[in-house]
């Protein structure tokens, strides 16, 4: 089967696969992932779902309509964060908050968010259906702006809902058209004013739980139908600038060159095998590089690139950034150049708590799937709340590891998969009563 992204038909290919767990109905989940990813369909086959656009906001209103048909108490916040409820304790139990999000990356794909917005509902809709006794009330969350595609600095939602956001970054943030946060918010008649109202009660908070896609191969090429998220990357940048000087390419010799994009170059190839050095989980990448003055006939007299290093230990992460800085100092010196490094960005890795990853093995061995350990070395809205109170995330398989993309897919029956495992992790949890 190639990978020729989203379509109903392609979905439904696994549907009689789909079908062992009475309570979740596979053709209600593909008519939901159909409809959802009719809005704001491109030329290309993907999704472009910007926060505090029209497509953002009918999806969202979509969503809005599910909650509301499956009897839930809906909310919505000061910057459009949407709330389900379902009081399935007693008043004022704890809460499991379950959810995910639904903007996208410009041409995105249609599972990336949306299938973990989808996938609680449906879990909560089963909990329903079978007459769960629990002990916790549970909650579906859809966060807006998780990607950051439109300001540059992602989940904004999941960020404002555990305080980690002032009034003063809605009015900093600016679009590509030069509109700030804050602007576009009040055009859909949401406030920046008071972020303090928007803080969820974390004290109520027994768990939060996310399903997403995997955006990796691990789980197709180890043929596992679940992934037990370990913990979520810190993810750091580290920006660095070479400074040499500007020659003619023909007429400099090879050994009086400052060349700046070749100390780049240098740099990126020893970045390259840092990672195995250090950890199994750690990675690093320059994706940005940019030179001066980009003539192919000039010697480069500057070069800049950004570094993202990330590993779930803190420590070993730390100490590749120091690594590398320590390791452009050298090339500059070696090649006769001036350097510059600064850390621009830099967060804590956040493990899940092993009674969380204990909760979904169970869930998934109950049900007979087989599960995976990985790290998570994408950030998601669970690692804003993991940083407060215990989280759990699990992922489900991405055809050939495509994400953020048209050519992203997740066959049907692992979808109902994430669902059913969903579900029972929710159960479980949801019937402790001490942990």
């Amino acid at each position: 089967m190639g990978n020729e992204g989203f379509s109903r038909e392609r979905l439904l290919q696994t549907i009689e696969e789909s079908r062992g767990f009475p309570s979740i109905d596979p053709e209600v989940l593909a008519r939901r992932l159909e409809e959802l990813a009719a809005v704001g369909r491109t030329e290309e086959g993907g999704i472009t779902r910007y926060v505090y656009t029209e497509d953002e906001q009918q999806a969202k209103n979509l969503f809005r309509s599910w909650m509301e048909e499956a009897g839930l108490s809906v909310r919505e916040d000061g910057v459009g964060n949407i709330y389900g409820l379902w009081e399935s304790g007693q008043a004022g139990a704890p809460i499991i908050l379950t959810g995910s999000h639904l903007d996208t990356v410009k041409n995105g794909g249609a599972f990336d968010g949306a299938l973990g917005c989808v996938s609680s509902l449906m879990a909560v809709e089963a909990l329903k259906a079978e007459g769960a006794e629990l002990e916790c009330s549970i909650e579906i969350a859809v966060f807006v702006d998780e990607e950051g595609a439109r300001f540059g600095s992602g989940m904004l939602g999941s960020r404002a809902a555990v305080g980690d956001i002032s009034k003063d970054d809605f009015f900093q943030m600016r679009d590509d058209e030069g509109v700030t946060a804050a602007e576009a918010m009040k055009l859909m008649d949401y406030s920046p004013n008071k972020p303090e109202k928007n803080i969820y009660p974390r004290e109520r908070l027994r768990a939060y739980l996310e399903l997403h896609v995997e955006q990796g191969k691990q789980l197709e090429q180890q043929e596992a139908s679940i992934g037990v998220v370990e913990g979520i990357a810190g993810p750091s940048w580290l920006d660095v600038d070479f400074f040499g000087e500007t020659d003619h390419a023909g007429n400099t010799p090879m050994n009086i060159r400052k060349d700046a994009a070749a100390a780049a170059a240098e740099f990126i190839l020893y970045l390259e095998q840092l990672p195995a050095m250090h950890s199994d989980s750690a990675v690093a990448t320059v994706g940005r590089l940019s030179i001066e003055p980009n003539g192919s006939n000039v010697i480069a007299g500057e070069a800049r690139l950004t570094a993202d290093i990330r590993d779930l230990d803190e420590e070993v992460r730390d100490r590749m950034i120091s690594l590398a800085r320590s390791e452009a100092e050298k090339i500059a010196g070696r090649r006769g150049l001036t350097v510059s490094h600064e850390v621009a960005f830099r967060v804590k890795p956040v493990p899940v708590p092993e009674w969380i990853r204990r909760s979904i093995e169970d869930a998934s061995q109950s049900i007979g799937l087989a599960a995976e350990s990985l790290v998570s070395g994408a950030s998601h809205d669970a690692m804003m709340f993991g940083a407060y109170v215990p989280f759990g995330l699990l992922f489900v398989p991405s055809f050939e590891g495509k994400s953020h993309t048209p050519e992203e897919f997740t066959e049907l029956k692992d979808c109902v998969n994430g669902v059913a495992v969903l579900k029972e992790t929710i159960r479980t949890i949801g019937t402790e009563k001490e942990r």
